[in-house]
């Protein structure tokens, strides 16, 4: 019984030697040790039989050793790592600093001995493919410059908005999908809008293009200010903007520069194998042929892109992931096609640019969110869907991008239709108001969102293009159950009080 007491007194020592920051300390040190033997399997077949390893030794075959020692390293580096664990957790006098001291070591030791593991492979190789694409790289320029840029500016954005008084205040201003608990700032779509045309025109310039692109995302966030202007101030001039009819029509109106620049939707998938040509029907035009049934088609499916997305802007910290994820995802399927049209190389450019200024909003927009994207937001959706076109996505690949959206706000709109209400007014109807009234927490629903994208996004990136549009068929008919039984599981008159 009194080793027993011992072990467990023992026990409980440790564990809280392991509070506040040695146990993070410890797994990071520790990862790094499992990097090592990544990198070293990952490069193992093109490793030299023998590698110069011994470099302390006289210069030649002295230093060289079987390539399986490489795996001398990580283990030494485990061994550092347990050893200043066993410093930390064992030390009975008190050093002021020694935790930090020892983890330093720790840390700056490992650090040398994986940059040991990598000048080894590098020198005793024969050539092999990079671990990351160059090209993936050459992105990163624009992503940070993006989210740098929004990173920056939204805090005085949102000070400039406070004192305008561009703020929505839940106890003031009413809305029936709201579930904003604090007030918060609004036109966070502007600053988004705004950095990813002067990073756009900084790393891709202005030409032919997308100079109809640019001109669209300017019209719309201009619109979106305005329309977040008037939602703050009601007596204001633009009040107007409150008409869902006449918004709807000025989505329709901005989105005309970028398909008249040439964003066009010219062919789609046959169910049943190879694509149906759309550019069959033209019209003549002040001496030019015109592809209608593109152009229809093109501006129904961006304008009904842009509201989809737009209706996922419901809490906080849930829009800028599905948009950065997206973003990510066209530039993934921009690439594919760099090798055929150097073009798309700028594409995935504008894609980064986007990524990268969704994500720098992610801060200020998290739960509790100090602004909120505003109709500014349909500006994204704008970006996303015009960039899929561009990178000649399939339709179908595009929906698997934001399928959750896209069939929340089917599912939506359907049922307003049955009740007889205008299906673009808002209710409490959503995919994101159910799981709340079932119980999930809002970080919840929007890290489910962000997982949601990037899993079925990647679905559609990896599938084969000639069976993406029945994969896109299954995975589509089996959420759309799931979030229709959602809604009906939720007890009749819960769902009536959301929704009415």
């Amino acid at each position: 019984m009194k080793f027993d007491k011992k072990a467990q007194k023992a026990v409980e020592y440790f564990l809280e030697k392991l509070k506040n920051k040695t146990l993070a300390r410890f797994l990071l040190a520790t990862l790094l040790a499992f990097f090592q033997v990544f990198y070293i399997l990952l490069r193992y077949k093109y490793v030299n039989n023998d590698i110069p390893f011994w470099f302390t030794r006289i210069w030649g075959d002295f230093q060289l050793a079987p390539k399986v020692t490489l795996f001398l390293i990580p283990l030494i580096s485990l061994g550092v790592t347990l050893l200043g664990l066993l410093f930390v957790m064992t030390n009975s006098f008190y050093i002021k600093l020694i935790n930090e001291v020892i983890w330093f070591v720790v840390g700056f030791c490992n650090l040398v001995l994986s940059y040991s593991v990598f000048r080894i492979v590098q020198l005793a190789s024969v050539a092999f493919k990079p671990l990351v694409d160059p090209l993936y790289i050459s992105l990163l320029p624009s992503f940070s410059v993006a989210f740098l840029g929004v990173y920056i500016l939204m805090p005085f954005f949102i000070e400039f908005a406070g004192r305008k008084k561009i703020v929505t205040n839940p106890a003031v201003h009413n809305h029936p999908g709201m579930v904003l608990e604090t007030p918060s700032a609004r036109g966070g779509g502007l600053i988004y809008g705004l950095v990813f045309l002067v990073a756009s025109i900084i790393f891709v310039g202005i030409n032919k293009d997308f100079s109809g692109l640019y001109l669209s995302v300017l019209m719309v966030s201009i619109l979106g200010i305005l329309d977040d202007y008037q939602n703050t101030h009601p007596k204001s001039g633009f009040s107007f903007l409150e008409n869902p009819f006449l918004r709807l029509f000025l989505l329709f109106a901005s989105t005309l520069p970028v398909i008249f620049s040439g964003v066009l939707i010219k062919t789609v998938s046959n169910p049943f194998g190879g694509m149906i040509n759309l550019d069959i029907f033209n019209m003549s035009i002040l001496g030019k042929p015109v592809a209608l049934i593109p152009i229809i088609l093109t501006t129904i499916w961006v304008v009904w892109f842009m509201n989809v997305l737009s209706w996922s802007n419901g809490i906080d910290g849930q829009y800028p992931g599905i948009v950065g994820i997206a973003s990510v995802l066209v530039a993934l399927l921009a690439l594919r096609f760099e090798i055929l049209e150097p073009f798309h190389t700028q594409v995935a450019t504008l894609a980064a640019i986007s990524a990268g200024a969704a994500f720098g909003s992610v801060k200020f927009n998290w739960y509790p969110s100090k602004i909120m994207w505003g109709f500014g937001a349909v500006t994204a959706g704008l970006i996303v869907a015009s960039l899929a076109i561009f990178a000649r996505a399939k339709i179908t690949a595009s929906v698997l991008i934001i399928l959750i959206p896209f069939l929340d706000a089917a599912v939506t709109v359907v049922r307003r239709l049955l009740k007889g209400k205008n299906p673009l007014r808002g209710d409490k109807g959503h995919l994101h108001h159910v799981l709340m009234a079932r119980g999930w927490g809002i970080r919840r629903i929007a890290v489910f969102y962000w997982l949601a994208t990037a899993l079925f996004g990647l679905i559609g990136l990896l599938s084969p293009e000639v069976h993406v549009f029945k994969v896109a068929l299954l995975i589509a008919g089996l959420v759309a159950f799931i979030i229709i039984l959602l809604n009906i599981r939720v007890t009749g008159d819960r769902v009536n009080t959301l929704t009415d």
